[in-house]
Protein backbone atom coordinates (compact mmCIF):
# COMPACT_ATOMS: atom_id res chain seq x y z
CA UNK A 1 0.00 0.00 0.00
CA UNK A 2 1.28 3.65 -0.88
CA UNK A 3 1.61 5.62 2.56
CA UNK A 4 -0.20 8.42 3.42
CA UNK A 5 1.73 11.79 2.50
CA UNK A 6 0.66 14.57 4.76
CA UNK A 7 2.31 17.68 2.21
CA UNK A 8 0.12 16.36 -0.81
CA UNK A 9 -3.19 16.86 1.72
CA UNK A 10 -1.59 20.59 2.45
CA UNK A 11 0.08 21.36 -1.25
CA UNK A 12 -3.07 19.65 -3.61
CA UNK A 13 -2.97 20.18 -6.83
CA UNK A 14 0.26 22.55 -6.34
CA UNK A 15 2.63 19.61 -5.30
CA UNK A 16 1.49 18.33 -8.94
CA UNK A 17 4.59 17.08 -10.88
CA UNK A 18 4.58 14.81 -14.37
CA UNK A 19 7.65 13.11 -13.07
CA UNK A 20 7.08 13.05 -9.21
CA UNK A 21 3.56 12.80 -8.46
CA UNK A 22 1.16 12.00 -11.24
CA UNK A 23 -0.20 9.01 -11.82
CA UNK A 24 0.85 8.20 -14.71
CA UNK A 25 4.99 9.71 -14.47
CA UNK A 26 5.55 10.83 -17.89
CA UNK A 27 3.94 12.21 -21.29
CA UNK A 28 3.48 10.83 -24.60
CA UNK A 29 3.70 12.14 -28.23
CA UNK A 30 0.26 12.13 -30.40
CA UNK A 31 -0.15 13.44 -33.59
CA UNK A 32 -3.57 15.52 -33.81
CA UNK A 33 -3.89 16.03 -37.71
CA UNK A 34 -0.55 17.40 -37.74
CA UNK A 35 -0.18 19.47 -34.63
CA UNK A 36 2.10 17.14 -32.63
CA UNK A 37 1.75 17.52 -29.14
CA UNK A 38 2.71 16.17 -25.78
CA UNK A 39 0.00 14.61 -24.14
CA UNK A 40 -0.11 13.66 -20.06
CA UNK A 41 -0.20 9.92 -20.57
CA UNK A 42 -3.42 9.23 -18.14
CA UNK A 43 -5.12 12.16 -19.68
CA UNK A 44 -9.01 11.43 -20.15
CA UNK A 45 -11.48 11.94 -23.16
CA UNK A 46 -14.21 13.98 -22.00
CA UNK A 47 -16.98 13.29 -24.90
CA UNK A 48 -19.43 16.57 -23.71
CA UNK A 49 -23.22 15.66 -24.38
CA UNK A 50 -24.98 18.70 -26.08
CA UNK A 51 -28.31 17.51 -24.55
CA UNK A 52 -29.23 20.52 -22.11
CA UNK A 53 -29.49 19.59 -18.48
CA UNK A 54 -33.02 19.21 -17.26
CA UNK A 55 -31.98 20.37 -13.50
CA UNK A 56 -30.88 23.64 -12.06
CA UNK A 57 -27.81 22.72 -9.74
CA UNK A 58 -26.72 25.91 -7.64
CA UNK A 59 -23.45 24.48 -7.98
CA UNK A 60 -23.35 23.13 -11.56
CA UNK A 61 -19.80 22.83 -12.83
CA UNK A 62 -20.67 23.13 -16.77
CA UNK A 63 -21.74 26.53 -15.90
CA UNK A 64 -18.77 27.19 -13.39
CA UNK A 65 -16.17 26.36 -15.71
CA UNK A 66 -16.94 28.92 -18.45
CA UNK A 67 -17.77 31.50 -15.54
CA UNK A 68 -14.46 31.09 -14.27
CA UNK A 69 -13.16 32.56 -17.33
CA UNK A 70 -15.33 35.53 -17.68
CA UNK A 71 -17.78 33.52 -20.36
CA UNK A 72 -21.50 32.80 -20.12
CA UNK A 73 -22.10 28.87 -20.74
CA UNK A 74 -25.26 29.69 -23.22
CA UNK A 75 -22.37 31.71 -25.29
CA UNK A 76 -19.87 29.14 -25.41
CA UNK A 77 -21.70 25.96 -26.10
CA UNK A 78 -23.12 25.10 -29.24
CA UNK A 79 -24.18 21.82 -30.94
CA UNK A 80 -23.43 20.36 -34.01
CA UNK A 81 -27.07 19.25 -35.52
CA UNK A 82 -25.60 16.89 -37.90
CA UNK A 83 -25.31 12.85 -36.89
CA UNK A 84 -23.29 12.48 -39.50
CA UNK A 85 -21.31 15.10 -38.95
CA UNK A 86 -20.92 14.82 -35.05
CA UNK A 87 -19.98 11.28 -35.06
CA UNK A 88 -17.64 11.55 -37.92
CA UNK A 89 -15.96 13.91 -35.40
CA UNK A 90 -16.00 11.42 -32.79
CA UNK A 91 -14.71 8.83 -35.06
CA UNK A 92 -11.62 11.05 -35.78
CA UNK A 93 -11.54 12.33 -32.37
CA UNK A 94 -10.70 8.01 -30.88
CA UNK A 95 -8.67 7.62 -34.53
CA UNK A 96 -6.07 10.18 -33.17
CA UNK A 97 -5.80 9.18 -29.52
CA UNK A 98 -6.79 5.68 -29.57
CA UNK A 99 -3.14 4.17 -30.75
CA UNK A 100 -0.84 6.33 -29.20
CA UNK A 101 -2.81 7.12 -26.52
CA UNK A 102 -5.77 5.09 -25.54
CA UNK A 103 -7.49 7.53 -22.67
CA UNK A 104 -9.63 7.18 -20.12
CA UNK A 105 -13.54 8.32 -21.44
CA UNK A 106 -16.24 10.05 -19.92
CA UNK A 107 -19.17 10.59 -21.50
CA UNK A 108 -20.81 13.72 -19.50
CA UNK A 109 -22.58 16.80 -19.64
CA UNK A 110 -24.95 18.78 -20.18
CA UNK A 111 -27.63 15.52 -19.17
CA UNK A 112 -26.15 12.52 -21.00
CA UNK A 113 -29.20 10.25 -20.10
CA UNK A 114 -31.35 12.14 -21.81
CA UNK A 115 -29.38 12.69 -24.86
CA UNK A 116 -30.85 10.80 -28.11
CA UNK A 117 -27.37 10.03 -29.08
CA UNK A 118 -26.22 8.62 -26.30
CA UNK A 119 -26.75 4.68 -27.10
CA UNK A 120 -24.66 5.46 -30.38
CA UNK A 121 -21.96 7.07 -29.03
CA UNK A 122 -21.58 3.87 -26.03
CA UNK A 123 -21.69 1.82 -28.89
CA UNK A 124 -18.81 3.50 -30.82
CA UNK A 125 -17.07 3.79 -27.84
CA UNK A 126 -17.21 0.34 -27.31
CA UNK A 127 -16.52 -1.01 -30.66
CA UNK A 128 -13.41 1.55 -30.54
CA UNK A 129 -11.98 -0.36 -27.37
CA UNK A 130 -12.46 2.73 -25.56
CA UNK A 131 -10.85 2.35 -21.96
CA UNK A 132 -12.04 2.44 -18.61
CA UNK A 133 -15.22 4.38 -19.90
CA UNK A 134 -17.65 6.23 -17.65
CA UNK A 135 -20.97 7.59 -17.91
CA UNK A 136 -21.43 10.95 -15.31
CA UNK A 137 -25.39 11.76 -14.92
CA UNK A 138 -27.88 13.30 -12.75
CA UNK A 139 -30.17 9.77 -13.52
CA UNK A 140 -32.90 11.34 -14.61
CA UNK A 141 -33.10 9.37 -17.82
CA UNK A 142 -31.86 6.41 -16.76
CA UNK A 143 -34.77 4.61 -17.35
CA UNK A 144 -36.15 5.81 -19.93
CA UNK A 145 -36.37 3.69 -23.27
CA UNK A 146 -34.38 4.71 -26.21
CA UNK A 147 -33.64 2.73 -29.44
CA UNK A 148 -35.75 -0.27 -27.68
CA UNK A 149 -34.22 -0.44 -24.17
CA UNK A 150 -33.25 1.65 -21.42
CA UNK A 151 -31.03 4.07 -20.97
CA UNK A 152 -28.71 2.19 -18.05
CA UNK A 153 -29.41 -0.87 -20.12
CA UNK A 154 -27.46 0.70 -23.29
CA UNK A 155 -24.90 1.26 -20.37
CA UNK A 156 -24.55 -2.19 -19.15
CA UNK A 157 -24.80 -3.88 -22.12
CA UNK A 158 -21.85 -1.32 -23.95
CA UNK A 159 -19.60 -2.64 -20.88
CA UNK A 160 -19.07 1.01 -19.58
CA UNK A 161 -17.15 0.75 -16.31
CA UNK A 162 -18.35 3.37 -13.93
CA UNK A 163 -21.94 5.19 -14.22
CA UNK A 164 -21.35 8.29 -11.65
CA UNK A 165 -24.53 9.69 -10.34
CA UNK A 166 -24.96 12.81 -9.21
CA UNK A 167 -26.80 13.09 -5.93
CA UNK A 168 -26.62 16.29 -3.30
CA UNK A 169 -28.89 14.24 -0.30
CA UNK A 170 -30.61 10.99 0.31
CA UNK A 171 -33.59 12.85 1.02
CA UNK A 172 -35.44 13.00 -2.29
CA UNK A 173 -37.14 16.76 -1.57
CA UNK A 174 -33.75 18.22 -0.12
CA UNK A 175 -32.07 16.46 -2.84
CA UNK A 176 -34.10 18.00 -5.47
CA UNK A 177 -34.33 21.81 -3.75
CA UNK A 178 -30.10 21.84 -3.87
CA UNK A 179 -30.26 20.06 -7.67
CA UNK A 180 -33.60 22.22 -9.36
CA UNK A 181 -35.18 19.69 -10.16
CA UNK A 182 -38.75 17.24 -9.64
CA UNK A 183 -37.52 14.16 -11.94
CA UNK A 184 -34.45 12.82 -10.06
CA UNK A 185 -34.82 9.09 -9.45
CA UNK A 186 -36.73 8.25 -6.22
CA UNK A 187 -35.23 5.79 -4.17
CA UNK A 188 -36.58 2.54 -5.40
CA UNK A 189 -35.73 3.78 -9.07
CA UNK A 190 -32.38 4.37 -7.90
CA UNK A 191 -32.47 0.51 -6.83
CA UNK A 192 -33.35 -0.44 -9.99
CA UNK A 193 -30.79 1.24 -12.01
CA UNK A 194 -28.10 0.27 -9.88
CA UNK A 195 -29.55 -3.19 -9.86
CA UNK A 196 -29.39 -3.40 -13.93
CA UNK A 197 -26.07 -1.51 -13.72
CA UNK A 198 -24.76 -4.09 -11.50
CA UNK A 199 -25.75 -6.94 -13.39
CA UNK A 200 -24.11 -6.17 -16.57
CA UNK A 201 -20.78 -5.64 -14.41
CA UNK A 202 -21.27 -1.53 -14.28
CA UNK A 203 -19.88 0.08 -10.85
CA UNK A 204 -22.04 2.55 -10.01
CA UNK A 205 -21.07 5.79 -7.65
CA UNK A 206 -22.72 8.50 -5.79
CA UNK A 207 -21.48 11.90 -6.42
CA UNK A 208 -22.35 14.50 -3.30
CA UNK A 209 -21.10 17.85 -2.95
CA UNK A 210 -20.08 19.17 0.23
CA UNK A 211 -22.61 22.17 0.71
CA UNK A 212 -23.34 24.29 4.02
CA UNK A 213 -26.42 23.27 5.69
CA UNK A 214 -26.83 19.99 3.32
CA UNK A 215 -24.27 17.37 3.63
CA UNK A 216 -21.09 19.25 5.57
CA UNK A 217 -19.71 17.28 8.27
CA UNK A 218 -18.57 13.51 8.84
CA UNK A 219 -22.03 12.65 10.66
CA UNK A 220 -23.75 13.94 7.15
CA UNK A 221 -20.84 11.97 4.62
CA UNK A 222 -21.46 8.69 7.41
CA UNK A 223 -25.36 9.56 7.06
CA UNK A 224 -24.53 9.81 3.18
CA UNK A 225 -22.51 6.41 3.07
CA UNK A 226 -25.50 4.33 5.08
CA UNK A 227 -27.72 5.29 2.20
CA UNK A 228 -25.19 4.63 -0.51
CA UNK A 229 -24.98 1.44 1.03
CA UNK A 230 -28.66 0.67 1.66
CA UNK A 231 -29.50 0.95 -2.70
CA UNK A 232 -26.25 -1.42 -3.36
CA UNK A 233 -23.92 1.77 -4.02
CA UNK A 234 -20.28 0.25 -2.32
CA UNK A 235 -18.47 3.65 -3.70
CA UNK A 236 -19.06 7.29 -2.88
CA UNK A 237 -17.30 10.50 -4.05
CA UNK A 238 -17.68 13.57 -1.85
CA UNK A 239 -16.69 16.95 -3.48
CA UNK A 240 -16.22 20.20 -2.20
CA UNK A 241 -17.65 23.14 -4.24
CA UNK A 242 -15.10 24.15 -6.64
CA UNK A 243 -12.87 26.86 -6.45
CA UNK A 244 -12.62 29.51 -9.84
CA UNK A 245 -10.51 31.57 -10.93
CA UNK A 246 -10.36 35.25 -8.85
CA UNK A 247 -8.33 36.93 -12.11
CA UNK A 248 -10.93 36.31 -14.74
CA UNK A 249 -13.93 35.22 -13.04
CA UNK A 250 -17.66 36.62 -14.06
CA UNK A 251 -19.84 36.24 -11.24
CA UNK A 252 -23.20 33.96 -11.90
CA UNK A 253 -24.99 32.51 -9.93
CA UNK A 254 -23.22 29.38 -9.49
CA UNK A 255 -19.90 31.50 -8.50
CA UNK A 256 -22.04 32.91 -6.10
CA UNK A 257 -23.50 29.94 -4.23
CA UNK A 258 -20.34 27.95 -4.15
CA UNK A 259 -18.36 30.82 -2.32
CA UNK A 260 -21.17 31.21 0.20
CA UNK A 261 -22.01 27.69 0.82
CA UNK A 262 -18.80 26.04 0.08
CA UNK A 263 -17.40 23.42 3.23
CA UNK A 264 -13.61 23.11 3.24
CA UNK A 265 -12.52 19.44 2.56
CA UNK A 266 -8.96 19.31 4.20
CA UNK A 267 -10.51 19.67 7.77
CA UNK A 268 -12.53 17.21 7.34
CA UNK A 269 -9.78 14.76 6.04
CA UNK A 270 -7.81 15.51 9.23
CA UNK A 271 -11.44 14.00 11.16
CA UNK A 272 -10.94 11.09 8.91
CA UNK A 273 -7.55 10.25 9.52
CA UNK A 274 -7.96 10.42 13.07
CA UNK A 275 -11.07 7.66 12.95
CA UNK A 276 -10.22 4.47 13.25
CA UNK A 277 -13.38 3.27 10.87
CA UNK A 278 -11.76 4.23 7.78
CA UNK A 279 -8.80 2.66 6.57
CA UNK A 280 -6.24 4.87 3.59
CA UNK A 281 -6.08 3.67 0.24
CA UNK A 282 -4.27 6.03 -1.43
CA UNK A 283 -4.22 10.23 -3.06
CA UNK A 284 -4.11 11.44 -6.45
CA UNK A 285 -2.38 14.58 -6.94
CA UNK A 286 -3.78 16.08 -10.85
CA UNK A 287 -2.93 19.24 -12.41
CA UNK A 288 -5.77 20.90 -10.73
CA UNK A 289 -7.43 18.71 -8.80
CA UNK A 290 -6.46 16.61 -5.53
CA UNK A 291 -8.27 13.16 -4.67
CA UNK A 292 -8.05 10.46 -1.01
CA UNK A 293 -9.60 7.69 -1.27
CA UNK A 294 -10.35 6.14 2.09
CA UNK A 295 -12.37 2.39 2.78
CA UNK A 296 -15.22 2.46 5.59
CA UNK A 297 -17.16 -0.61 6.46
CA UNK A 298 -17.03 -1.88 2.77
CA UNK A 299 -17.60 1.05 1.06
CA UNK A 300 -14.95 3.22 -1.27
CA UNK A 301 -15.37 6.93 0.18
CA UNK A 302 -13.81 9.42 -2.06
CA UNK A 303 -12.95 12.85 -1.49
CA UNK A 304 -12.02 15.74 -4.25
CA UNK A 305 -10.67 18.84 -4.49
CA UNK A 306 -10.49 21.45 -7.46
CA UNK A 307 -9.30 24.64 -8.22
CA UNK A 308 -9.90 26.14 -11.78
CA UNK A 309 -7.54 28.87 -10.67
CA UNK A 310 -4.85 26.19 -10.08
CA UNK A 311 -5.93 24.69 -13.96
CA UNK A 312 -4.97 28.27 -15.23
CA UNK A 313 -1.22 28.21 -13.64
CA UNK A 314 -0.97 24.62 -14.44
CA UNK A 315 -1.01 25.57 -17.97
CA UNK A 316 0.90 28.79 -17.77
CA UNK A 317 3.84 26.97 -16.28
CA UNK A 318 3.92 24.57 -19.19
CA UNK A 319 1.57 25.88 -22.43
CA UNK A 320 2.40 23.16 -24.45
CA UNK A 321 1.72 20.34 -22.60
CA UNK A 322 -2.09 18.62 -22.96
CA UNK A 323 -3.36 17.27 -19.90
CA UNK A 324 -6.92 16.46 -20.69
CA UNK A 325 -9.23 16.58 -24.27
CA UNK A 326 -12.45 17.56 -24.45
CA UNK A 327 -14.47 16.29 -27.86
CA UNK A 328 -17.42 19.18 -27.71
CA UNK A 329 -20.85 19.13 -29.00
CA UNK A 330 -19.99 21.34 -31.74
CA UNK A 331 -17.51 18.30 -33.01
CA UNK A 332 -14.26 20.11 -31.84
CA UNK A 333 -11.61 18.40 -29.97
CA UNK A 334 -9.42 21.18 -27.43
CA UNK A 335 -7.49 20.60 -24.30
CA UNK A 336 -10.11 22.49 -22.80
CA UNK A 337 -13.54 23.08 -21.83
CA UNK A 338 -14.07 26.39 -23.56
CA UNK A 339 -14.35 25.20 -27.38
CA UNK A 340 -12.25 28.06 -28.82
CA UNK A 341 -9.37 27.52 -26.91
CA UNK A 342 -6.54 25.41 -27.88
CA UNK A 343 -8.85 23.38 -30.43
CA UNK A 344 -6.64 20.39 -31.32
CA UNK A 345 -5.12 19.75 -34.92
CA UNK A 346 -6.02 23.59 -35.78
CA UNK A 347 -2.74 26.43 -35.91
CA UNK A 348 -4.87 29.31 -34.81
CA UNK A 349 -8.33 29.03 -32.12
CA UNK A 350 -11.23 28.82 -33.82
CA UNK A 351 -13.61 31.88 -33.29
CA UNK A 352 -16.89 30.78 -31.18
CA UNK A 353 -20.46 32.30 -33.26
CA UNK A 354 -23.17 30.96 -31.23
Amino acid sequence: MTPFVDKWRRDKSRAFEVHATSTAGHTTRVDFWGDVRRVYANANLSVYSGQRCNARCAFCVEELRPASRGVELTRQKTVEADDGRYFASLDRALDAVQRTLRPSVSVTGGEPSKDPRLPRILRTLAARGARKRTVTTNGSGLLDAREGQRVVDWIAETAVAHLNVSRAHPDQDRNARLMGYADGPGLQQMRDIVTAARAGGVRVRLSCVLVAGAIDSLEGVLRYVDFARSIGVDNVIFRQLMKTDARTVAPNFVVRFSDRTRVALEPLLDRISADARFAFVRQIVGYYYYVEVWRFEGVDVVFEEADLAGLEDAKRRDPGLVHELVLHPDGRLASTWQPWDDVLGQVEPVTMHP
